[in-house]
């Protein structure tokens, strides 16, 4: 009876054994195998003025979030944002001379933004995300790509290709899955206006439910709790970091925030309450006010879910008055970005050549110096005094790095 018992859970172990291998070996083969063969849209390049500045926005606010390296240009980076169990992702370097989207057609662009097919047809489980961006919103991103601008000035090394580990590989194949029989073209891009339709096409567009919305899927914005935080990330010192909840929820959620709040958090970095709103959450600077009033009124007609955000990231403190600028440089979140092995770590050396005041002014408002800026907003933690503190603390430490 025993032997007939061992011989049973045996067999059972050995048939769960052979469905993980099966399971491992079609999610290896559903990510690894070539899709070169998905048709490529036939969208062409709007070359208009209009469609020009909508395509910088969207490439300013889309692209260069992700595929921006440090010479400020789409040189491409290491995604540390991503958790690291489900592997280590490299975006690509947009700019290099002989692969980047200068040598590229304006099919080949397109059908990686509808479908997430590279070129050489590798399947890019990240800008499959992008597949609901409109035509008009494709052509005008073209559009500026064909105006050759600096951010896209040939250089740069080669990127490394993503490595998924195995639970990334079975997650984004067995949750995310990979959809390339949706039409090529035809998908519309709704007007611009303060509008919920627009909202909801902006939040798809920046997928806010990607981030916003815990678990893993491709349909996260039909989630009975999308939008209500919770997805583990990473910020740019490395800590685990949640993303919060954006429900209308009053208590736990945004529910509080007036557009005016809503906008500035988006666009200049900055909370209610008078804090840095942390990476590896995008600052939207590019998007307008129609931009922002849309989302803000599209995510107002979202189901509210009570759900308290989780605390974590690089730990932020107000400023006080008599804090010394290190002090300032930690606790406002500076040292983030700014501080040895940030992100950002090489831009302060533009300081050097500047003033005390104009320094301190770019701190403290650099959205009004330069239009677009990734730089959050400053001015309702510090003074003018602090700022100049702060600022002279900052070129002190650039000299330091350049000698």
């Amino acid at each position: 009876m025993r032997i007939r018992t061992w011989r049973f859970v045996g067999s059972a172990l050995a048939g769960m054994l052979v469905v993980v291998a099966a399971w491992i070996g079609r999610s290896y083969w559903v990510l690894g195998r070539s899709y070169a063969d998905v048709q490529k849209p036939i969208i062409v390049a709007d070359h208009s003025a209009q469609a020009v500045a909508r395509g910088k926005m969207l490439f300013e606010t889309l692209c260069i979030e992700c595929h921006g390296g440090n010479d400020g240009r789409a040189t491409g980076r290491v995604l540390d944002e991503v958790p690291a169990f489900l592997g280590t992702f490299y975006s690509a370097n947009l700019a290099h001379p002989e692969t980047g989207v200068h040598r590229r057609s304006d099919a080949e662009i397109a059908r990686v933004l509808r479908y997430g097919v590279l070129a050489d047809g590798r399947f890019s489980p990240a800008m499959s995300a992008f597949g609901k961006l409109g035509d008009a919103d494709v052509a005008a991103l073209l559009g500026f790509i064909r105006t050759q601008p600096p951010q896209l000035a040939p250089g740069g090394q080669v990127q490394p290709r993503t490595q998924l580990s195995v639970v990334g590989t079975l997650l984004i194949a067995s949750v995310g899955g990979v959809n390339v029989d949706g039409p090529a073209v035809g998908v519309p891009t709704p007007v611009k206006e303060a509008s919920v339709e627009y909202g909801r096409y902006m939040a798809n567009v920046l997928d806010c439910a990607g981030c916003h919305t815990a678990g893993f899927g491709s349909a996260k914005m039909d989630d009975p709790e999308a939008f209500a935080g919770g997805f583990e990330l990473t910020d740019p010192t490395g800590t685990k970091i949640w993303s919060k909840n954006i429900t209308p929820d009053e208590e736990t959620g945004i529910g509080r925030f007036s557009v005016d709040d809503f906008a500035d958090a988006i666009t200049r970095g900055v909370t209610p309450d008078g804090y840095l709103v942390r990476k590896p959450m995008p600052l939207f600077s590019g998007l307008d006010r129609i931009d922002a009033e849309a989302l803000y009124l599209f995510l107002r007609t979202v189901d509210k879910v009570k759900r308290q955000n989780r605390p974590g990231g690089h730990p932020l403190e107000r400023a006080h008055s008599g804090d010394p600028p290190e002090t300032l440089f930690v606790n406002l979140g500076c040292a983030a970005c700014h501080g040895e092995g940030g992100p950002y770590r090489g831009e302060i050396v533009g300081a050097l050549d500047k003033s005390d005041d104009d320094v301190a002014a770019w701190i403290r408002d650099p959205q009004s110096i330069k239009p677009g800026t990734k730089m959050p907003a400053f001015g309702h933690a510090l003074d003018v005094e602090q700022a100049r503190a702060l600022a002279r603390f900052v070129k002190e430490l650039a000299r330091q790095r350049g000698s």
